[in-house]
């Protein structure tokens, strides 16, 4: 026996799904109201559900590039404020089933719920989309009076998943189960899309919807613009999220139009669900569905609940877990050629848009790390990519260290430190290669800033000591020579012992 889809009535609120067995749009429409639209994104201002749900605190960070998602409903546009966003849309109802062409949204519905998510910003008209530069892969599997068949959504389900979206909205719902469309929906899990569902209009006592009821889809349910339950939403432990749902203004037939109902509320978390994929392109549906989950403001009882599951969407939130989850890849090193008053140079390979650095002096060497070793010290005022080191450095390791910021209003701070294996020397010797038979005064070979007297002493091999030169000789080999200075303020005691090799 077929399933069939049937339009919610157009009658206030009280309107629910009407049909039992059949999926229908899940929305009550107030009013239709008609605005002008004569400045840039001039209606932004009415679009109360964005900033509920923090949208354009993350816009800086993403506005949903680099994502389609699909919307199976009633079709999408034409509609000025949405067609730049619009993929070929295809129709899939009853014997018809159109590719490649634009599709005509002849009841609204379907051009309403692809305008939450993805109109077009910045363009001086209306408002915005939750994800503005998300793509739509508009699918028509009801008529303009809402009416369809389960099976031409299954088939739809399965179409948008083989083109690539990476969610798919479904603002309708029924009173009984397709197991079709179930089977449908578990295709698009196991490949990696997240499925999004009207809880359903039919009010506190309504029996749960389909596919809404599923586990396998995200439910969400409504809320109003002071948190609270509206007077069409449902209650049941199959609804997972809340979003904005009542006097919601977006694109529809050619005008805006304010609507109600869990439609609407879908539409914002998949808008939110693309920002998250946009800004991870290596996140999964279901990280996307427990991110959304776990970060969601808890309005409702303490914990999930039948009212709002796990509360209101909260994109800022969900955005500072993204962080957390997937963070920036950092790496400091240095360079320096270990002897005071020589430049130290630190680099660092990071993906965050800002970073700032600051060099340490450390009493010993370590590996690179992400905790401040015990033994370091800030260096005041060392906080370039550069450093020249000084007579405070003597004899301890340098270290560079790059901090940067995330999360929004860079709440999530994470530092990286670099290697350090060579100390600071105060005194040593220009080269340790030098030609048989040649002569190499000492004054060139050591270099030292301390004032201090030179004594240099031959400690093994055939290199001999010549009026203030060293003496190579006429055969390749080695030779040890120590070298001391003694102490003149502000440098103590120097001294090391060098290989030198005759080549």
């Amino acid at each position: 026996m077929k399933s069939f889809f049937r339009r919610l009535a157009a009658k206030a609120l009280a309107v629910s799904f009407l049909v039992s067995g059949a999926i229908v749009f899940a929305v009550a429409i107030d009013s239709t109201t008609s605005f002008a639209a004569s400045s840039n994104d001039p209606l932004l201002d009415q679009q109360w559900g964005l900033t509920a749900i923090g949208a354009p605190s993350v816009w800086s960070i993403t506005r949903g590039a680099g994502v389609t998602v699909a919307v199976l409903d009633s079709g999408s546009g034409p509609h000025p404020d949405l067609d730049a966003n619009l993929d070929a849309g295809r129709t899939m109802f009853g014997s018809i089933d159109s590719a490649g062409v634009i599709d005509v949204d002849l009841a609204g519905h379907g051009s309403h719920v692809a305008g939450i998510i993805a109109a077009v910003a910045d363009n001086a008209l209306g408002g915005s989309g939750v994800a503005p530069q998300t793509r739509i892969l508009p699918i028509r599997v009801l008529d303009s009076l809402g009416s369809g068949d389960s099976k031409d959504v299954s088939k739809a389900v399965r179409f948008a998943v083989d083109s690539g979206v990476k969610v798919i909205n479904l603002s309708l719902g029924g009173a009984t189960e397709s197991t079709t469309l179930t089977a449908a929906i578990q295709y698009a899990v196991d490949h990696n899309v997240l499925v999004v569902a009207a809880a359903g209009n039919g009010a506190a006592d309504s029996t749960p919807k389909w596919p809404a009821a599923s586990d396998l889809a995200l439910a969400v349910t409504a809320v109003d613009r002071n948190n609270g339950v509206t007077s069409f939403d449902q209650h049941g432990d199959y609804i997972d999220l809340a979003a904005p749902g009542s006097l919601i203004l977006s694109t529809a037939s050619n005008d805006y139009k304010i609507q109600s109902g869990t439609s609407m509320a879908a539409a914002f978390v998949t808008g939110a669900a693309a920002l998250l994929f946009a800004a991870q392109p290596s996140i999964t549906a279901a990280q996307v569905r427990d991110i959304l989950q776990r970060t969601a403001t808890d309005i409702g009882a303490p914990g999930r609940d039948t009212t709002f599951g796990y509360g209101l969407v909260n994109l800022v939130s969900a955005f500072n877990e993204l962080d957390i989850m997937f963070p920036k890849i950092i790496t400091a090193s240095h360079t320096t050629e270990g002897h005071v008053g020589a430049l130290a140079v630190g680099t660092a390979s990071t993906s965050a848009a800002t970073a700032t650095s600051q060099w340490y002096r450390c009493a010993s060497p370590g590996m690179a790390t992400t905790s401040k070793p015990a033994d370091c010290t800030a260096i005041a005022n060392a906080v370039a990519a550069t450093y020249q080191s000084t007579i405070k450095d003597l004899r301890k390791f340098l270290r560079y260290s790059v901090t940067t910021t995330s999360g929004l209003n860079g709440s999530i701070s994470s530092t990286y430190f670099s290697a350090s294996t060579i100390p600071e020397s105060g005194a040593w010797i220009t080269t340790s290669t030098i030609s048989p038979r040649s002569k190499t005064p000492l004054s060139e070979l050591l270099r030292s800033p301390s004032k201090g007297a030179r004594t240099f002493k031959i400690v093994n091999g055939s290199c001999t000591l010549r009026n203030s030169m060293l003496a190579a000789p006429a055969l390749p080999g080695v030779c040890t020579l120590k070298v001391a200075i003694a102490a003149k303020a502000p440098y103590p005691t120097l001294g090391f012992t060098s290989i030198i090799t005759i080549s």
